[in-house]
């Protein structure tokens, strides 16, 4: 399955969806290890790496509140065919298997996924037994999940 090239990803701004008053810019954010700068609004972020301010490498989503149906708006952007509410069921039929599955809590469950074959992205979403998706995360693959597997490599080795 195929989404959004990565320039088109790269150029996504928060502000093209949302400019409601929690809106705001952040520098020096903590996301998966690295420094970002970038765009949030409660847990919706446009994170931007820090070594990379024009670039936007990771998009995050919360389904939990509902701001004027931006993250529908953002998954038509991404080109991202997946309902607001979509199942663990419909999640693998769209992405295939997960990488990896995570059990939060009895009624919680966290899945991620690689997609594509044009350009590759991380897929984390977090996904509740009855209400459906709660949070996703949409990760450019290029330099930002390659950082991350040579940083477990190193790990792993040194043990």
């Amino acid at each position: 399955m195929d989404i959004i090239a990565y320039q088109d990803f790269h150029a996504i701004r928060l502000s093209d969806f949302y400019d409601g008053p929690d809106y705001q810019e952040v520098e020096d954010y903590d996301f998966m290890g690295e420094l970002w700068v970038g765009e949030l609004c409660g847990f919706n972020t446009f994170l931007r790496p820090a070594s990379i301010p024009d670039e936007t490498r990771a998009i995050s989503l919360d389904f939990t509140k509902d701001h004027d149906g931006m993250a529908l708006r953002v998954l038509e952007a991404l080109e991202f065919p997946i309902p607001a509410n979509c199942t663990q069921s419909q999640m693998t039929a769209i992405c295939g298997e997960p990488k990896k599955v995570i059990k939060l809590a009895k009624d919680t469950v966290t899945l991620d996924f690689i997609i594509g074959d044009r350009c590759r992205y991380l897929i984390s979403c977090t996904i509740h037994q009855q209400n459906g998706l709660m949070y996703l995360d949409v990760v450019d693959e290029t330099g930002v999940l390659q950082k991350t597997s040579r940083k477990k490599k190193t790990k792993e080795e040194k043990i």
